[in-house]
């Protein structure tokens, strides 16, 4: 289950009358729940407070599902999944994973994005040609950012 997915959920949760979500796929399970609403004069405990790192998880993925959609055309846009560094090749003075030109599959690592301290694949979405490149190499990357532009071969 890919973290697009688990934001579509995510939305879909909060926009129904539902208080839980649960779902299963390909071995993976993941429940989601609304939190209750407090009733009454009582402060909101801690972690409830906007400016707790759970709070700004969420209101992160929230901005990541505000994302517009992308047609289906001859061209693609990988997009970063998180915020990070984005580098193009596995180690310094490695080789990059994938250069303009490239003729790539879909899941092939095309990067990668270093957030706190783990490296996280950048994965094509499905297989062409490399367009572009739009993002250099050690550069900071957010969610939603464009990376990579992807032609039908």
């Amino acid at each position: 289950m890919d973290l697009a997915t688990i934001e579509r959920l995510m939305q879909m949760l909060e926009n129904s009358t539902l208080n839980e979500l649960e779902v299963s796929e390909n071995g993976m399970r993941i429940r989601l729940a609304k939190t209750a609403t407090r009733i009454g004069g009582a402060p909101p405990s801690p972690s409830l407070r906007r400016d707790t790192p759970e709070a700004m998880a969420a209101a992160e993925i929230a901005a990541l599902m505000a994302l517009p959609e992308i047609a289906e055309t001859d061209e693609a846009v990988i997009v970063a999944g998180l915020s990070g560094t984005f580098y193009r090749a596995p180690a310094p003075g490695a080789e990059p994973y994938a250069q303009v030109g490239d003729l790539i599959e879909e899941g092939q690592t095309l990067a990668l994005v270093e957030a706190m301290k783990m490296l996280n694949p950048v994965e094509a979405t499905r297989g062409g040609r490399i367009a572009a490149i739009l993002v250099g190499d050690g550069e900071p990357v957010t969610p939603g950012m464009p990376l990579i532009l992807l032609a039908r071969d």
